[in-house]
């Protein structure tokens, strides 16, 4: 797995908190991180229409299992997790107990801040940085290499009016960015 500079925070947030939120765009690498970082944990997706119908038919039920922890995966599909949670760590506060996932949308952060308010420790994931891709096993970044004409496409910048007739605006290309023709 991809080194992800985020890994230390995440450490000492679920150190602190007994609930850690993992938020961030889709394809940002959040269910391979928390699988990875919090691999002690049991891993439950709620993208899986088994497991959050289980989740919502029976939440006490489906949460005995997991009374030690677990790591649940796009957390939003299930809202009220965020209380059930709240009332099993107020009982138990153990730091790092769960790990939750989510996309960045508003709903989840609301959800966490208003149930899970001084419970929880909130990251949030970004794709991967310049630093990330210089790592092994990626070959090192450069300016260089990904603005070379070999890498960008043969276009040049065009002008465009928008349709409620602001001035025109320059789209940039990645060759114009970099500096080169």
């Amino acid at each position: 797995m991809i080194y992800r500079q985020i890994e230390p925070t995440l450490r000492r947030l679920a150190a602190g908190f007994p609930v850690l939120a993992l938020t961030g765009p889709r394809q940002s690498g959040k269910t391979t991180l928390a699988r990875a970082l919090f691999a002690d944990r049991p891993y439950v997706s709620l993208e899986d229409p088994a497991e959050r119908a289980f989740a919502q038919e029976d939440p006490r039920g489906f949460l005995a299992r997991f009374a030690a922890g677990a790591v649940f995966d796009e957390a939003q599909r299930w809202p009220d997790l965020f209380s059930w949670l709240q009332g099993m760590v107020d009982e138990v506060r153990v730091p790092g107990r769960f790990v939750l996932t989510g996309s960045q949308q508003f709903g989840l952060l609301a959800h966490i801040t208003q149930s899970l308010a001084g419970r929880v420790g909130v990251a949030h994931l970004l794709a991967l940085s310049v630093t990330e891709l210089s790592a092994p096993p990626y070959r090192p970044w450069t300016s260089t290499a990904c603005c070379s004409p070999a890498a960008t496409p043969p276009f040049t910048p065009t002008a465009s009016r928008p349709a409620t007739g602001s001035p025109p605006m320059s789209r940039l290309t990645w060759s114009a960015m970099c500096g080169s023709s």
